[in-house]
Formats: structure tokens, sequence, C-alpha cells
């Protein structure tokens, strides 16, 4: 049985043909659009015998292969007895540079249209023209020449032969990687409780092409869950790809760990941890340019042998795409893109999928696709994805952008002025004694004025001129790019938000629901599946998911024993703004009672770094002697990996940690074992009340009436759960979470606790003691 592969001309040639320099140094984000209008206008003004788009097809038949190669000419003159075969580029390079530079991947693409083209009508000669037109001079120049179809077909001929090359290792590879899929086994002795079901629901919404929500608490083994069936279901040609998509460094390393369970066990899958470029760069102060950096330089003459060496391997974590890029010198960022192309699963950050800006355009912009994505802690994607769909100018970058090019660039220091008068007439206009305020509108006059600086910021940029403020001009030019996008997509669900902080004042496209933009997505995709172990209310994430209704949802309990964990409920106490003042020595009381029953180790959370300074200084006026450390507002990674090491082993003392929910030490640490003996957590972990906040608030009280719900209680205790998770991290694990507020003795947050938690209420620190202390005894 022959093997049938699909390629576009483009595709063809580029891959076999490209060479040269990586230049990303400045392209218009208009470019493409720029590029079709211009490619219209040429073809509007050819004469009646020109024909534009015209679609071609060939195939070429091997023992092993049927290649069917797919493409669109530009246009086609039929004149008397010739044909000519026009390829229409854009360009910014001056056009004698183009006329000498001979473009090999422009006249291979050509050089094959033309060889179709002329295979289908019977042609012994056919002219081909490349037509270039320069985009800042708004010029055309056109480059012709005459070739025999005998040589056309010894050109294409030589193309296919490399690229079945390549196919030969696809091939040869897929082989492998579908018979060790048909044999993999699951890795374990026995399923998790709560695991096999999770398994068959994944494989189900795979091969139904559907989204399903699975809320599944710590324990149950949640990488390997979703990982197993979507392994199996690329042998089964129901994925192509698989895209792994986590917010955390945390859950990329379980997905490598569970990848690597099963490859030790025999598996053969080939997956790609892609990392930010700027954790990647050999070079962060170089440009990303031939002239500037020697991994840019001839990149193209090196990416094809830089694969094939890759391709010895499976998996190409962090270290390997570096120790490969390395050896052939080649930019390790763009060398992962390549690599995105030709393995099998995806691990990477949410915004290499939904973010408008940066997501993967090759796999994510051309229709329905076999893609399927797994989304780890998905509880994040909400706020996440509302910032992504967002932008926000600041008053004081384009003020320090203006000054900077006054003396050597007018027009966009003009521009810029227009852009500050706005600005500044807006700060000025705010009501006396608000430091925040909302419109519906969107600004379309400032929209205006950043058109004209980003026209000015773009004639500029496109020269690659280098000054000291380029980089400067380059930021302000792209967030600036962000908004006018951002205006384009402005509606109902959408606000738009002045305000003033430190005395710096901005301007923010605020996105209340993405609920829209991630359907399109998905709408995109095979399946997707949506996991974490805080998915409650599932209504609310099946609303902002933007799922559609063949969604299925799925609830698992905790695998674990319930006794092992204590949940206390000290519900006299209230942890509202307005009685902090008065109810802060109980706290404090509660949290030392706390840890007075067994020494180890203990996170106290708070809901905001105020309330928790509050209570710390008490705290430790009460227990001079104990051991206390305390979460920061700016911690670097390795202030946090110091923090953490204090969690690190069983400790004969009381080591007490204060720490905010929502934070870092609240999600996605595991402090297994005696790593951590309880966990205190004050409120009910509402996000502060904020401009934002409020409308959230407002816009779901108008669409289904749950504002406050949506806007406050519903990610203030996700927090709640996701703290009180840490606690119990394996079936060994034995220990106490004490949630102090009296809002947890009713509706909603009492209905929002797990089932099996079982909590007991506690009326005062004697019988919270006597409960510990037969806790800790049985």
């Amino acid at each position: 049985m022959k093997h049938l592969l699909n390629v576009s001309v483009r595709e063809l040639v580029e891959h076999t043909l490209r060479s040269g320099d990586l230049n990303l140094t400045f392209f218009s984000m208009d470019r493409s659009v720029q590029a079709i209008r211009v490619h219209q206008s040429i073809q509007e003004s050819r004469p009646e015998e020109y024909a534009a788009e015209v679609m071609i097809q060939h195939h070429v038949d091997t023992d092993k292969y049927q290649l069917n190669i797919s493409g669109r000419i530009d246009g086609v003159y039929t004149c008397r007895e010739r044909v000519i075969i026009d390829e229409i580029k854009t360009t910014r390079k001056s056009l004698a540079v183009v006329r000498e530079e001979d473009n090999e991947v422009h006249w291979g693409q050509a050089k094959c249209y033309a060889y179709i083209y002329a295979v289908q009508n019977n042609l012994e000669k056919v002219d081909v023209q490349l037509t270039y037109f320069q985009l800042d001079q708004e010029e055309t120049t056109e480059i012709r020449r005459t070739f025999d179809v005998s040589e056309l077909k010894a050109f294409f001929d030589s193309l296919i032969v490399e690229y079945l090359e390549w196919a030969d290792m696809i091939t040869a590879w897929t082989e492998v990687r579908d018979r060790s899929i048909a044999a993999m086994e699951f890795p374990f002795d026995a399923y998790r409780p709560g695991q096999e079901s999770m398994m068959d629901e994944t494989a189900r919404a795979i091969e139904e092409r559907t989204t399903l929500l699975i809320q599944a608490p710590t324990g149950i083994g949640k990488t390997m869950a979703v990982i197993f069936p979507a392994v199996q279901a690329i042998a089964e040609h129901r994925a192509s790809k698989v895209f792994y998509l986590t917010a955390r460094t945390t859950g990329r390393n379980a997905a490598e760990n569970s990848l690597e369970t099963l490859r030790r066990n025999g598996l053969r899958v080939k997956y790609l941890s892609l990392t930010a470029k700027d954790k990647v760069c050999f070079d962060t102060r170089k440009s990303c340019n031939g002239e500037d950096c020697v991994f840019a330089r001839g990149f193209y003459n090196r990416i094809n042998e830089a694969l094939h060496d890759a391709f010895e391997k499976d998996s190409f974590t962090r270290e390997t795409v570096l120790d490969i890029a390395q050896k052939h010198k080649i930019c390790p960022f763009e060398f992962s893109l390549e690599l995105s192309l030709w393995v099998d699963f995806i691990i990477c950050d949410y915004n290499y999928v939904f973010d408008p800006r940066v997501h993967l355009r090759r796999f994510f912009e051309n229709g329905d696709s076999d893609h399927v994505l797994l989304v780890d802690e998905a509880h994040n994607l909400v706020d996440r994805s509302r910032e992504m769909y967002s932008a926000v100018l600041h008053k004081h970058a384009l003020l320090t952008l203006r000054r900077r090019v006054r003396k050597r660039c007018p027009k966009i220091y003009r521009s810029l002025g227009k852009v500050n008068a706005w600005v500044a007439r807006a700060a000025k206009e705010m009501p006396e004694g608000e430091r925040s305020i909302a419109q519906e509108e969107c600004p379309m006059d400032f929209c205006q004025h950043l058109r004209k600086f980003t026209s000015a910021a773009e004639q500029w940029l496109a020269g690659n001129e280098q000054s000291v403020f380029r980089q400067d001009l380059m930021d302000v030019y792209f967030l600036a790019r962000r908004f006018l996008n951002t205006a384009e997509r402005y509606d109902e669900t959408y606000a738009t938000c002045y305000s003033e902080a430190n005395r710096k004042f901005n301007v923010k496209l605020f996105c209340i629901d993405p609920s829209k933009y991630l359907k399109q997505i998905l709408q995109r995709c095979a399946a997707a599946i949506f996991f974490s172990a805080t998915l409650t209310p599932m209504q609310y994430f099946v609303k902002l998911f933007g799922c559609d209704e063949n969604t299925r949802t799925l609830s698992l309990p905790s695998p674990f024993a319930s006794e092992h964990l204590c949940v206390l409920i000290a519900g006299k106490i209230s942890a509202l703004y307005k009685y902090r003042e008065f109810t802060k020595h109980e706290v404090a009381r509660m949290i030392s009672a706390l840890i007075d029953q067994k020494k180890g180790n203990y996170f106290i959370y708070f809901p905001s770094y105020e309330y928790m300074r509050m209570i710390h200084g008490i705290f430790e006026r009460r227990r001079p002697r104990a051991k206390i450390i305390v979460q920061e507002q700016s911690m670097s990674e390795q202030d946090r990996e110091f923090f953490l090491a204090h969690f690190n082993k069983r400790t004969d003392d009381y080591l007490t940690g204060f720490a905010v929910m929502g934070g870092f030490f609240a999600e996605s640490i595991d402090l297994v074992g005696e790593r951590l003996t309880g966990a205190a957590i004050v409120g009910v972990g509402f996000p502060q009340i904020s401009l934002e906040r409020e409308i959230i608030k407002a816009y779901f009280d108008n669409v289904n009436g749950s504002g406050f719900a949506f806007a406050y209680q519903v990610p203030g205790m996700i927090k709640v759960l996701q703290a009180a998770g840490r606690v119990i991290r394996s079936e060994n694990d034995k220990g106490v979470v004490l949630l102090i507020d009296t809002r947890y003795t009713g509706p909603p947050y009492r209905l929002m606790l797990p089932q099996e938690w079982r909590p007991v209420f506690v009326d005062n620190i004697e019988k919270l003691s006597a409960i510990l202390q037969d806790f800790w005894e049985r």
C-alpha cells in the first residue's frame, strides 16, 4: 500500500531550496494585509488575457508514495502562442538589490508552477515572470525568463527526489511510532481510583471530536490519564498532533516525566517542550538578523542538516534543543518552531495556542485540524485569556519615547505628541477623587492618533537603522499595534479602563468575556480536554471556555482516604475587610492553636499581602521564637526556590510560612509526606475589589444574573481549594486544613467544598485543640 503525501508547491520549494540568513529584525504587522492588497491591485491591472489565482494539482507516483502537489498561481498570461506564469512578491529591499540577488526560493516556486501548468497544457516552452512590488517606494519591476519543459522537469524532479528522501525519514519514523503505540501498555501495575474513568472519557472525547472538562483532585494521576489515550489517538489517526498546555514549569515537568515513563516502557513518540524565546536565546543583546547574530547568519543553510541530526532523538527538552542549536550554530527558538512541524507532541504555555499575538499560526489559522488540546490546570485559563485579549498603553512609556526620538525622528516625535496630548486630556477629565473609571465606548479618536504613530514608526523601523532608542521604539510600536488590533475586536464584551497609580496613567481595552475567542480556537481542533483539581462549578467554566452544547463534564472524588485529612472551620471569626481590625487577634490565636498540637511545617494563606502582614505582625509577637518565613510581593525564581527549600524535610520545630492565595506557593507545588503538616486559610480568597472586577460583575449580572459569583465568589474559592490542595499529595500523607471565616458556614461557599472533606466546625480554641489532639494521636 502506497503512502499518501500532500504538499503545497510553496512547502516543497521552501523545504528543499531555502538558504541564507534568518532575518526577524522588523516586519510590519500589516505586511500580510498589504501583500494581499498589492496582489489584488496588480492582478486587476493586468490585461484581459490574464487569469488570476489559477489552481493547479499534480500527482507523482513512485513505488512507495502517491505525492499530491497543489498550489495557486498568482497569474497566467495566455497571449498568442506564449504563456507567462506570473508570481507576485512584495519587498522592502530596493528593486536594484532584488534584481541582483536572484532569489532561489522565489524562482523555484514559479518554476514549479510553470512545470505543472506546462504538463497539464502540453506546452514545450513557458515564460516565468517574477513581479516585485517595493512597498515603500510603491514601484514595480518584472523579471522574465523562458524555460524548456525538459529543463523545468529536471529541476522539478530534483526537488521531488530531495523531498522524498525527507519523506522516507518521516514515513519510516511514523511506522516505528505507530507500532510502538499499538504495543503500548499502561506503565503501572494498577490504575489509581478514578484514573481509568478519566482515561476512558478522554479517549471518548477524542473519538467523538468534542470538548471534555474534568475535575480531578490530586492523586488520581491526571497527567498520565490524559496523555495515554491522546498518544493512542495518534496511531489511530484521530490526532495528527497533541498539544499539552500548561501555565507552570511544574506542569511541563509532569508532562515530560509521563512521556519519559512511557518511553522507558517501549513507546516511540517525539515530543518538544517549547520554551519562550528570551529563555533560550544565546545572546539577547543581538538583533535577529545575519549581520548581528552568528546564529541567524546562514540559518537556512544549516536548518535541514540540523533537522536530520535531530531526528535521531525522540525527546526535545529545552536542554536538547539548545545542544543541537549550538552544534549547528542556529537560533534555538526558530529551530524549535521548525521542530514543532515534525514532532507528535508539543508541551507549551497556553499562549502558543490561545494568544492572538504569539499563537502558532502554522497550526491554528487554517480551519479545521486534527490537533488535540490537553489543557492542564485549566482554572488558570480564564484570567490568562482575559489578558491575552486585552491591551494597555502607559502614558509614561509614550512620553519617555517621545523625548528620546525628538532629534532623530521628527515625524515619529510629532505623531507621539498627538498621542500624548490625547492621553493627557483623558487624564485631566478623570472625575475628581477617582483613580480609575470605565467607559463602554472604544476610544476611536485615540486609535486614529495611534495609527499615525505606527505608520511613522514602521517607515523608520523598516530601514533597520541602529540607534540607542530602537528597542524602546519597537516595544512601544508593538504595544500600539496590539492596542489597535484589540480595538478591531471591540464589542459589548469589552470596556475601556482609564486608571492612575503611582502618578502613572494608562488606557486599557479590557476583555471582560474571552469565551468567543477561545471558542474559535476550539472549533479549529479535533478535541480539547480541560482538567484541573478545581473546576467548580462546572457551568462557570463551560461558559467562559466557550464550550458548545456537546461538551461533557466529569467530576472525580479524591482517591485518598478521607480520614487522612482533618478539615476544620472556624466559623465564628469574620475575615470580612470591615471586621479585620476587630478579629485580627482571634485569627492569630487560631493559627497559633493549629500548629501547637504537632511540630511540623505549616502554610498560612491570606487573600492579600496587606492582610497577611497585619496577622504576621501579631503572630510574630505571640511566638517570638518561632521560625517564620514570609512571601514577598516581588520574588525571583531563586528567591522562591530558597523559600520552598525550608519545606524540603521534616522539622522538629514549628516552621510557619505566610503566603497569599493564588500565588506561587498556593498552586502547583508538591510538598509530599511530612514536608507539609497543615495549612490555615484565612478568608474566602476574594480577588481585591477593583475596576476590572466590578466591570466583570456588572457584565455578568446583565448576561445571567451571576455577576458577583463570576467576579468574586468562584475565583476566590478556586484559590481556597488550590491552597488547601497542597496538604494531601499522596496516599500516605496526613494533614489538617483550617478554614477561618464566617462565610464557610453557609452557601454558596460551603457547597463549593469537596464532599469528601466532611468539615468540623470549631467555636473556640479549646475545641480546635481537642479535635487536633485526637486526630494526630489516631
